[in-house]
Order: C-alpha cells, then structure tokens, then sequence
C-alpha cells in the first residue's frame, strides 16, 4: 500500500485548506484540475486511492474540507467508470440531481458516492441517510426528461467498513424492482477494474436486470450478495473462492489505510499531551499549577458554552449604548 495513495484527496484538501479559517475556493475548478491528474495514475494505484477513500476524522463537520473532499469522491466514482469503458458528468446543479451520472451510449446510471468517516457513532449509517428511493426516482425523472436518455437504475457506492452486519431494511431497498440501485462497496468496483479486459459494460449493465434475473426482494444481506457476487464472477470468469480470496487481499490493504489515517489521530493527541505537559513543567507552585489546570479544564468541558459567551458579547449589543 503505497501511502501517497492512501492521503491522494487529503494531500491535495489540505494544500487548498491548511485549516477551515481559511476563505471558501472555487470546488469545480478544483475538482476540473484534479480530474485531468487522476487519470495520470495506472490502474493498481487509483485502486488503491479508491479503497483508501475516508474522510479524515479530524475534519469538522461540513466545513469546507469536508465538502471538497466529497467533491473529489465524486470525481473518483466517474473516474473508475471512465477506466471501465463509460463517460461520466458531474452534474453542478445539486437540486434534484444525481452525485454522478455514469454514461454508456444512450444508458445513464444515476450514482450516489459514499464517503464517510472511520469514527462515526455508529458502525453502519442510518438506512434513510444512506438510501432515499424517492431521491432516486427523482434524479431518475429528471435526467430522462433533461436529457432523454434511458435511465436505468442507481448505484450507491460506499466503504463496506461501514456496511449492515446483518439483515436489513437497506437490503430489501437494493432489491426492489420498480427502481433497482446496486450497491457496491469500493473493493468489489476495484475488482472489476482489475478485471476490466474482461468485463464488457452492454453486459455488466444487465446486472440492474432484477426482474430478469430472478432477484427476490427482502431484508436478507445474504439474499443481495449471492446475486452480486454469482453475478460479477460470471461476468470476470473467477470462481467464487477466487472472488473471496479478492476481497481478502482487499481488504488487508484497506486496513491497512485504516492503520494510517488512525495515526494521525494518535499523533493528535499525543501532540496535545506533549503541550500540556511542557505548560505544566514550568509551574514550581502546586497553587499556580492547580489554578492552571482548573482553567484548562473549565476551558475544555465549556467549550461550546463559551463560544456562546463569545458570540453574545460580539454581536449582543446596541450601538447607542456605547455613549
């Protein structure tokens, strides 16, 4: 795992925003620029970008760090499709609209990229944040009637590190007929890539054949991943342990990227534990050091609390007081 891989979009976040301070960028040229290099990276590297795809923990919540790296994500999911065989636009308005729309001929695939953080709350996401059926229909619609391409379905992508461990109401969704949305973890997309000479996209797109191919609709994890996974080993020619024995290796690899962006949140910390111990070492009276502590404590478990404070006395206020 080579680790310009696993940092690429984080390298290139962190250069446009050192910290969140720092005033808003243009998102498009950006992702317009990066989308020109990406395509310099061979095939066994962008996987290894794609796999490796999680927003930074220490990233605030949908601060302008936050917001750029999922641009780039989207960016990423349009790039393996291009590399697939495809065309892909990133539609700019965002109101009714698809994250991507992956594009083969006349055939358009409205595609929800998935990027989260390694140390959310909860393991997997909430069904309804993850997958809106109703969103899909309506990104469906509206691209066929701006357009007039046939739509057929909808993709979400995602890490399955933050996938169900068991059955799921997200399961009977990924199997309905009426509006079929495939989802696919960045591994198994990685596995089509690596196997791409073999894969011929008229015949890939038949996976979204539900009704065709006999899937059943219901909560079952086991039910939506036999159909998969039957699915793409005949279409790549690999044996269902060969494909396990895929996602084995991949997934050694993402724990890996794992590893890494864990240490950058112990270096955090361990960076912050250094600081206070060097502002303690210079007490040489208990009483100073004590009232220190107490003020650093007040400090961090008021914290939203004196932000308040400091919002009230910077914007409370009436001018004709002042006089």
């Amino acid at each position: 795992m080579n680790i310009d891989n696993v940092f690429y979009f984080k390298r290139i976040v962190d250069k446009k925003y050192p910290d969140e301070d720092r005033p808003a960028i243009n998102i498009q040229t950006v992702v317009d620029r990066e989308k020109e290099r990406i395509k310099k990276l061979n095939d066994s590297d962008f996987i290894e970008v794609m796999i490796s795809c999680f927003i930074p923990d220490l990233y605030s919540g949908m601060g302008k760090r936050e917001k750029l790296f999922t641009k780039l994500t989207e960016m990423m999911v349009g790039e393996w499709w291009r590399r697939m065989g495809g065309d892909y636009n990133l539609p700019t308005k965002k109101s009714g609209t698809e994250d991507v729309e992956l594009k083969y001929g006349n055939i358009s695939i409205v595609c929800d990229a998935k990027v989260f953080r390694l140390g959310r709350s909860q393991k997997a996401p909430n069904v309804k944040d993850f997958l809106k059926l109703a969103s899909v229909v309506l990104w469906i619609n509206n691209l066929e009637k701006s357009s007039g391409r046939t739509v057929i379905g909808g993709l979400v992508t995602y890490s399955s590190l933050h996938e169900w461990e068991s059955d799921s109401e997200v399961y009977e969704e990924c199997t309905n007929h009426s509006t079929p949305v495939v989802m696919l973890p960045y591994e198994v997309m990685a596995l089509l890539l690596k196997y791409k000479a073999r894969v011929s996209i008229p015949e890939l797109l038949k996976m979204w054949n539900y009704s065709e191919n006999g899937v059943q609709t219901n909560r079952r994890k086991s039910n939506y991943w036999d159909y998969i996974t039957s699915f793409i080993c005949n279409l790549i020619s690999i044996s269902i342990d060969d494909y396990q024995q895929e996602m084995k290796l991949y997934h050694r690899e993402i724990l890996l990227a794992v590893a890494e962006y864990r240490r950058i949140v112990q270096e955090t910390i361990d960076e912050v534990k250094k600081s206070i111990i060097e502002d303690l070492d210079r007490f040489d009276n208990v009483d100073e050091m004590k009232s220190y502590v107490a003020s650093e404590i007040i400090r961090r478990d008021n914290a939203l609390a004196l932000y308040y404070l400091q919002r009230i006395d910077a914007f409370r206020y009436y001018r004709d007081q002042d006089e």
